[in-house]
């Protein structure tokens, strides 16, 4: 097999390098495999190559009209590069020149001064001095192109990497070239705004200071920040992030590529959304309700006080009168503490967090915890991808892009939701159906499924007999949807049961509405039965609400299983149960925020004691007897796990806020105080006792998790169970 492999590689010769890459390889991208610099300004890794800014020349011997683009010309078997020849270094000099004639030399002030690559290049390549009149051409700057991108048109070298951006990759032509010939600039096309949740890419790959962020511009040097590899905290993809540190503070978030995941991009909401970790209403000190008004308090006042006050109200009530909300934010370690400490300090079976609905903890079809069975980068595989209920756009921006990319791969996309979305101008089908319909429109899909004579119903006997026992209740949904949804809910079925490979993904939070609490179930099942589970670019499952979503079920942050969905003696109160059982006298808080779910935000009177972990002092924290000050996940290392169940690092970028501790150290306090012998030192103590004791996480080291996570995980799971 090896020798086979070899024999694919492309051979040739690079500056006398010998150089083996992969056939279809740009010229440029086998340079700098051989660690050879060939500068690019126009060219994208991700983009199509372009050839527009005449950078990148090489000569390519036998070719005609050297030099030529690297960046547009793939290798090929005995070719022979030169990079660094009188006529390419010629043409590099004058190309640096022309760019250099009408660009400001206001690198002083410049956000991109430092890490731009028109200053490194000229340095690099380009000439000495300039033989053109110094007197540049002047614009009324910045121009706003948006609330969070601005324009410096006069540094500009039109690239068009800003442009094939919105083209290419986001598809809402956000911006465009406008004019021609020495008029043309950036901007955004007539009566259209750049209102793209991804525009703070176009700002990263700008390659000088054309664009740059509102939020940081004139704000830091790029010498002066601390760089730190972690994980975005704002939803469940769990993109790969660069902080940027200065005098513990976050100056900005940048994309750090892992094509697994993110595909090298962000969000804006991921780029930008980090005042939190910034701002001066951060909690500093734990709080004790006196006289009815929350007043300052050390620490180990604070653990007195509620181990006390757990003392007294568990003998006069119970320990099953004391309920933990959990987090959907913090880390892994942090949530299996959270439901340790419950369950075995406490006594209590009743733990829980804001979820979507479920049928138990595993589906009761496939034995599978319920996850997604395919990974994100199997999207791109997939031939039909179909959203129920589902708007990645706004809930999971990334993962929005990873469809189009697919689609401009061939798949085809199908859309059921009652409101419109980003994606429905892209869809082969959009069903627009009636709100809270999602679960009777599962139901359907299963129904039609089973009719096509592709399908296998052999050993699925119990997904007819349901089915059989819901067919008056069916036919009557399926009469008030109408003829036209019906006609294209039997279509989309019959595309499903014959495609190559379909992914059917919803909304966890869909499962809340009324009527939808078989719709995790019911889906499942049409993919079980059109085999698409186990597939290439096949698969179902939830899109989850927030960074750690998954990882808080994994950890068993749940009233009906222990930490890797394992069996638990008797089931706890749900989340909702929590909220409104009088029985329920102590709620312990973790990182949530359950008042807002709430009628006018007010947690019950029935609770006689209420402690609360957190950053800022939200509307749940404000009700508590005890506000213990957390940190950010800035502040603190630990790990979390996205949506297709990558676990990933996330590492300390600044030191945690005076006064305040991480979550896992406050439960390790409450913990000591309440008489437990827990002597974690490190989160990274805390993974080798999950990786112990929860067979999802089996064998997992803290090292195993590098920069970019592992997936191993749902495939040794799915072949123990």
């Amino acid at each position: 097999m090896p020798e086979e492999k070899k024999q694919e590689l492309v051979h040739l010769t690079i500056d006398d390098i010998p150089v083996e890459v992969p056939p279809g390889t740009l010229v440029w991208a086998a340079a700098r495999q051989a660690g050879i610099e060939v500068p690019i300004y126009c060219y994208h890794p991700k983009m199509p190559p372009l050839g527009a800014c005449r950078m990148c020349f090489v000569e390519i011997e036998k070719l005609p009209k050297p030099p030529q683009t690297a960046c547009t010309t793939p290798v090929s078997e005995g070719m022979v590069v030169h990079t660094k020849t009188d006529k390419v270094l010629k043409a590099r000099k004058g190309t640096l020149e022309f760019l250099l004639i009408n660009h400001p030399l206001d690198c002083p002030i410049c956000d991109k001064g430092g890490e731009c690559d028109l200053q490194d290049f000229t340095l690099r390549h380009g000439p000495g001095g300039t033989r053109f009149d110094l007197d540049k051409r002047h614009y009324q700057k910045p121009v706003p192109v948006s609330n969070d991108v601005m324009l410096d048109r006069e540094r500009c070298i039109l690239c068009q990497r800003c442009t094939r951006f919105s083209s290419e990759i986001s598809m809402d032509n956000g911006l465009v070239m406008i004019s021609r010939g020495y008029k043309m600039e950036v901007g955004t096309a007539p009566d259209s705004a750049f209102d793209s949740v991804f525009s703070g890419n176009t700002v990263e790959i700008c390659p000088v200071g054309a664009l740059t962020a509102s939020k940081y511009r004139f704000k830091a040097r790029p010498w002066e920040l601390k760089h730190v590899p972690s994980v975005c905290n704002n939803c469940s993809v769990g993109c790969n992030a660069r902080i940027d540190v200065r005098v513990d503070k976050v100056m900005r978030l940048t994309s750090r590529n892992n094509d697994e995941i993110d595909d090298g991009w962000l969000c804006n909401r991921g780029r930008w959304e980090f005042d939190y970790v910034n701002t001066s209403e951060r909690l500093r000190t734990p709080l004790i309700r006196r006289n009815g008004v929350l007043t300052p308090a050390g620490w180990d006042e604070a653990f007195a006080f509620i181990t006390t006050k757990l003392k007294d109200l568990i003998a006069r009530h119970g320990a099953q009168s004391v309920a933990g909300i959990g987090s959907t934010r913090t880390t892994n370690e942090e949530a299996y503490l959270f439901q340790k400490f419950l369950r075995d300090v406490i006594g209590t079976p009743n733990i829980d967090h804001h979820h979507g609905q479920f049928l138990g903890a595993r589906d009761r079809l496939t034995g599978r915890p319920w996850m997604m069975t395919n990974s994100i980068q199997d999207i791109e595989k997939a031939s039909h991808i179909v959203l129920v209920a589902a708007d990645p756009y706004q809930r999971q921006p990334i993962l929005d892009l990873r469809i189009k990319k697919a689609m401009k791969a061939g798949a085809r996309i199908h859309i059921v939701n009652a409101q419109a979305t980003e994606l429905d101008r892209f869809a082969a089908m959009k069903v627009t159906v009636p709100e809270n319909s999602a679960g009777i429109v599962a139901k359907l899909l299963l129904k039609y499924a089973q009719q096509n004579d592709v399908v296998k119903t052999d050993g699925y006997e119990d997904i007819q007999a349901k089915t059989k026992r819901e067919d008056t209740a069916l036919n009557e949904a399926a009469s008030s949807l109408g003829l036209e949804v019906n006609a294209q809910l039997q279509l989309l079925a019959n595309e499903i049961a014959g495609a190559r490979g379909a992914i059917i993904l919803y909304d966890e939070m869909a499962t809340l509405d009324p009527g939808c609490e078989d719709l995790a179930a019911d889906l499942q099942a049409l993919a079980v039965i059109t085999n698409n589970i186990g597939r290439p670019g096949a698969g179902v499952g939830p899109l989850f609400e927030d960074a750690n979503s998954l990882g808080a079920r994994d950890m068993g942050v749940l009233p009906d299983a222990l930490p890797g969905y394992q069996d638990v003696a008797a089931a706890g109160m749900t989340y909702h149960e929590i909220l409104t059982n009088p029985q329920i006298k102590v709620l312990h808080v973790m990182g949530a925020n359950p008042a807002r779910h709430l009628p006018e935000k007010e947690l019950p009177s029935t609770l006689e004691f209420i402690i609360v972990q957190d950053i800022l002092l939200t509307e749940t924290a404000k009700q508590a007897d005890v506000v213990l000050p957390a940190v950010t996940f800035a502040e603190k290392d630990g790990s979390m796990t996205n949506v297709d169940h990558h676990v990933q690092a996330i590492r300390r970028a600044l030191r945690p806020l005076p006064g305040a501790k991480a979550d896992w150290e406050i439960l390790t306090g409450l913990a000591r105080y309440s008489g437990a012998q827990w002597n974690y030192a490190r989160p990274q103590d805390i993974l080798l006792e999950i990786a112990d004791s929860n067979p999802l996480y089996a064998g997992l080291i803290w090292e195993d998790l590098g920069k970019q996570g592992v997936r191993n995980i749902e495939e040794q799971e799915v072949a123990r169970a």
